[in-house]
Formats: structure tokens, sequence, C-alpha cells
């Protein structure tokens, strides 16, 4: 069951799971599909464009890879 407290939201930035620092720009996300979606836009970390995956299934694989991006102020 998806943690929908979690569910990325379009505009949302992620982060990648260490060793690796990559960064996920989420472009849209289908909540209605049988199995939820997400169309994201990866990234270096310098945010130059690595690929586009469209239609990734969110699943338990999708939050042992990413996790959100906390803005930090101060």
């Amino acid at each position: 069951m998806i943690d929908t407290e979690t569910v990325p939201k379009p505009g949302e930035r992620w982060l990648s799971s260490p060793p690796y620092l990559l960064i996920v720009h989420v472009v849209a996300v289908d909540e209605h599909a049988p199995t939820p979606l997400v169309t994201y836009a990866l990234q270096d970390e310098g945010g130059s464009l690595l690929e586009t995956v469209e239609h990734a299934v969110l699943d338990r694989g999708w939050w042992r890879t990413f996790q959100p991006m906390v803005r930090r102020h101060g």
C-alpha cells in the first residue's frame, strides 16, 4: 500500500539515496492509474538533465531509491 503522505507532487524535487547524488524533478503523478505512476526528470547534482522517465511505477522501489528534498533556510 502506498503511503499517501509521501506521494510525490508535480514540481517537487526528490533526492536519490546514497551512494549517488541525483535529483528527481517530478513532472506529473497519476494516482488514478491502477498502479500509481510518476513522470520525472532525472538530474545530476549540478542540475544537468540525465534522463526523462515517463510513467514509472510508484512502488517500494521508489521510496527505497528516493526521498523528498527538504529545503532549509538560514
